[in-house]
């Protein structure tokens, strides 16, 4: 009950609750948010590989529900329709090797379906970010090859920019509205190179492992070491007070021995005792005790002093 008095200290009891809520954070957050996003990055290589592996088959055969812009990104699909360059917008703030680009989405009307959002390419921001010349798409029906692409979360609120609308984020949804076309919300297509109509094609990421998964276990392995610290500080506290009490148990013994042993040597070392300290006076102390010893106390002389004139008064 003593010990646990002891770690009730303010400094211990912040010490206990930081070490909980740290492990608890590196448990609950930040190591499934780092893993998580290893698994996002595994999920997402995994369809690179296949969609370099795979042969582009068409879009309503790959497209089979809603989610398959998302479970399907990158596998390449083909489409059969045209082209409708009167609706078209703008991706800004992209970069490609460090240069900034315009990306160009345009709508594509297919044979059979509802109308898509195509990403035809980029081209390069001009002086003063004006929107450089770039070659229209082609009339008439067309066959295309692109990969599959999910719609980006995040504000597509558009702006006017050279007579066109540009957001920030492929959106279809809103892009479909600001354009005034019934778009596929859920996706679309991203343009391969040599495709009738295509710019430069857009990069698509390789493939690579992220330092996610060994953050992760790096926060499981602070979320252990937090409490087995904290574990160490109190064992090491714990020590550090018996063996002080122990050290004071000792002293305490030894002056006991030594107060028994002083009370033994008898009158003998009373009487060196004696002349020692006689010895360590200094001289003023000596001389005042030896004339105490010879005429006594203060008050005695006066007392002397008065009888002697007293009798000098009856004679």
């Amino acid at each position: 009950m003593r010990t646990l008095r002891r770690f009730l200290t303010p400094g211990w009891v912040i010490g206990v609750i930081a070490a909980i809520l740290f492990a608890w954070a590196c448990f609950a957050l930040l190591a499934p948010w780092q893993l998580n996003k290893s698994d996002d990055l595994d999920a997402r290589n995994a369809r690179l590989i296949e969609s370099v592996e795979a042969e582009p088959a068409p879009l309503a055969q790959v497209v089979d529900n809603p989610r398959a812009y998302v479970e399907r990104e990158w596998r390449l699909v083909t489409l059969a329709g045209q082209w409708r360059p009167e609706s078209e917008a703008l991706l800004r703030l992209r970069s490609v090797d460090g240069e900034l680009v315009y990306q160009v989405l345009t709508v594509f009307d297919p044979v059979d379906g509802p109308d898509i959002l195509i990403n035809r390419g980029y081209v390069l921001v001009g002086e003063n970010n004006a929107v450089p010349a770039y070659p229209a798409a082609p009339a008439g029906q067309v066959a295309i090859t692109g990969r599959l692409r999910a719609a980006e979360p995040g504000e597509a609120e558009p702006i006017p920019l050279d007579g066109r609308p540009a957001v920030r984020v492929v959106d279809p949804a809103v892009i479909g509205d600001t354009l005034g076309h019934d778009l596929v919300s859920e996706g679309y297509l991203q343009l391969s190179g040599d495709q009738p109509g295509s710019l430069s094609p857009a990069p698509i990421p390789g493939v690579e492992n992220g330092p996610y998964l060994s953050y992760g276990l790096q926060w499981l392995a602070f979320g252990v070491l937090a409490p087995a610290a904290l574990i160490y500080f109190a064992w090491a506290e714990i020590r550090a007070r018996r063996r002080d009490t122990a050290d004071a148990a000792a002293d305490a013994e030894q002056s006991s021995g030594t107060s028994d042993g002083d009370s033994s040597t008898g009158t003998g070392s009373d009487v060196q005792g004696a002349d020692r300290d006689a010895t360590d006076v200094d001289g003023d102390t000596a001389r005042e005790r030896a004339l105490r010893a010879r005429y006594g106390e203060r008050n005695d002389a006066e007392r002397r002093r008065a009888f002697r004139r007293a009798d000098r008064l009856r004679t």
